[in-house]
């Protein structure tokens, strides 16, 4: 299931920079071919038993846990997460400022690493992707923005509009099932990554939010005028007429759709 757009406005802040630089280093590390193996993380550094010493000692363990975030294994893998990022990520960047909000994604990204230096059967395996600081951003998402509007891709054929409640708690229901019943000779996923994050964000979001962002804010109907919103940003760029934001939202939907599944299908030919 791929997430693909949300139907949820910014209030205080313009653009998303922030949010759009971690995509763009995300991006520049898997296109410049960093080896990853000196920079993920293994969790058998923080492991509960028979823990590994890295040269580096501690700092290199805690360099490793923010560094593995940037790293991703497939374009598939690297596409999935920064759409998703790309739908969630504004909105919580827009609760908390520019200045706290890559605190926030790291401190997510360092809790799903120590989740996983924890609970898994696989300590030996080297960790990689921003999946774990993303699913902070889902849980934080979760808690500011449950009856939002979010697009996805099911069985990557099928768009659907769906409430955020739905998709992120369906995501860390199913991260939980396959962490607890996945066989750790066939473990491919760093799932318990995910329901660290998840939980770290979940919390964070509460203490690292504006003063006057609510918990459990009802929809907000709204306009983007522009090209998948780009007016949102570019004021007088394709204003749209009364009455017909929900039939350019469904525009932009079918065109979105269509190129993510041509995305799809050329990657996994």
């Amino acid at each position: 299931m791929f997430v693909l757009a949300d139907h949820n406005p910014t209030r205080h802040i313009r653009f998303p920079f922030v949010n759009w630089a971690i995509i763009v280093a995300c991006l520049l590390v898997f296109v410049l071919q960093v080896p990853w193996p000196d920079y993920a993380f293994t969790p058998a550094t923080l492991h509960r038993v028979g823990g590994l010493n890295p040269p580096g000692g501690t700092p290199e363990v805690i360099g490793q846990m923010v560094s593995y975030i940037f790293l991703h294994a497939t374009w598939l893998h690297l596409v999935g997460n920064m759409l998703t990022l790309w739908v969630f990520g504004d909105n919580i960047e827009d609760a908390m400022g520019h200045v706290l909000y890559p605190v926030f994604f790291v401190l997510c990204g360092m809790a799903g690493a120590g989740a996983e230096a924890l609970m898994t059967a696989q300590p030996e395996v080297p960790v990689i992707g921003a999946s774990g600081a993303i699913a902070g951003v889902m849980g934080a998402y979760l808690l500011l923005h449950p009856r939002a509007h979010v697009l996805v891709l099911v069985g990557l054929r099928v768009p659907l509009l769906v409430p955020a409640g739905a998709v992120v708690g369906l995501s860390v229901v199913l991260d939980l099932i396959s962490a607890l019943a996945v066989d750790p000779g066939e473990a491919s996923v760093a799932f318990w990554a995910h329901v660290g994050g998840f939980a770290a964000g979940s919390v964070l979001i509460t203490v690292m939010r504006w003063r006057d962002v609510p918990l459990f804010q009802p929809p907000q109907p709204h306009s983007e005028p522009g090209f998948l919103g780009a007016g949102r940003w570019l004021p007088r760029i394709g204003v749209s007429r009364p009455g017909g934001s929900a039939l350019w939202f469904w525009v932009k939907a079918a065109v979105f759709f269509f190129v993510i599944s041509l995305l799809v299908e050329t990657f996994l030919a």
